[in-house]
């Protein structure tokens, strides 16, 4: 049952995640002279403790935490300084979502799947030293 409940869990926040992202290189258009990749860059991890996200210049995935197994990848790019969107493809379903992402704060990003599901990601502290 708990194999079933995490497979479950671990489909549930890739397609999640995957409405976080959308778009890699913006066609057209000014290039924002601050650089806001900078506010989410690093790992990020579902409230549900399935898996966590990296977001790394642009480029977006998800891993299982008990097994580090990809469950989803794409980009991201800022829409605003704190809007994030993410085109993702979920590995476990073979599907395209995009997800939007709101940075609430240096350590929250709250989103919204296309389907209108919503989660949180949370940064743990960079260890310093």
């Amino acid at each position: 049952m708990k194999r079933f409940s995490v497979a479950t869990g671990t489909a549930t926040l890739a397609l999640i995640l995957s409405g976080c992202m959308s778009g890699g290189v913006q066609e057209g258009g000014p290039v924002q002279t601050t650089r806001p990749t900078d506010a989410v860059q690093g790992q990020w991890f579902d409230t549900s403790g399935v898996a966590f996200s990296n977001f790394n210049a642009g480029v977006f995935e998800t891993r299982a935490n008990d097994t580090k197994e990809k469950l989803a990848e794409g980009n991201y790019r800022f829409a605003s300084a704190n809007l994030i969107e993410i085109n993702l493809r979920s590995l476990a379903r073979g599907t395209q979502s995009k997800v939007n992402c709101a940075l609430v704060n240096a350590a929250q990003l709250n989103c919204t799947s296309s389907s209108g599901q919503q989660f949180s990601l949370t940064r743990r502290s960079p260890q310093v030293g």
